[in-house]
């Protein structure tokens, strides 16, 4: 049975996105394989897809594992008695009830992390408003690569308006890939800031 190790879990997100973000860096502006503008576009809409799924499958393993750490928020948030330390696998099956997790923004993230984990155990309260902001912003270009309906477009151009002065829609590749891809490069090196944020309760 695996034991919760808050700090594994940062070393393996960390160097999941750092080996992408480098991979990007050297795809991105090669001239031989990846020829055309539309074809760097795609590479770097399923980039973003991709750097979404890795932080969702960290914030389970975070969350879980601070529970299964120190138990006792959890327990005054349902309502119930539970022993301080219940066993990891205990910790995963009452939080994934569902299936699965799903936290619209990083306030909601933060939010139920504040109802469920005590404030000692409690790393996303550490990561900073610049930070959420970019991963906010994330999530609004992977809501419109994933549905691509006229509620998400409209986030998204609301989005562009008040974050960066745009007047015109842009479709998320010709957005991430402006200024030489340091957008989407930069939304990389959010995501890593968050986990070295984080990481400071460790």
């Amino acid at each position: 049975m695996r034991k919760a190790d808050l700090r594994k879990n940062h070393e393996k997100f960390e160097s999941a996105i750092s080996r992408y973000a480098d991979l990007l860096a050297r795809l991105l502006p090669a001239q031989r394989v990846v020829r055309t503008v539309g074809d760097k576009r795609e590479i770097a809409e399923g980039a973003l897809l991709k750097l979404c799924s890795h932080w969702e499958a960290f914030i389970v393993e975070e969350l879980v594992d601070c529970v299964n750490i120190d138990s006792s928020a959890l327990g005054n948030y349902l309502g119930l008695s539970l022993p301080k330390h219940l066993s990891r696998d205990l910790c995963e099956a009452i939080l994934m009830r569902d299936g699965y997790l799903d936290f619209r923004s990083i306030g909601d993230l933060k939010g139920t992390a504040k109802k469920i984990l005590p404030n000692a155990i409690n790393p996303f309260e550490k990561i900073s408003k610049p930070v959420c902001d970019k991963i906010d912003e994330v999530y609004k270009i992977r809501n419109y690569l994933s549905h691509r309906s006229k509620a998400s477009a409209k986030a998204l151009m609301r989005m562009y308006s008040t974050n960066h002065d745009m007047k015109n829609f842009l479709e998320p590749g010709q957005f991430l890939l402006a200024y030489y891809s340091k957008r989407l490069l930069g939304y990389f090196n959010s995501f890593v800031d968050a986990s070295n944020q984080m990481a400071t309760i460790i």
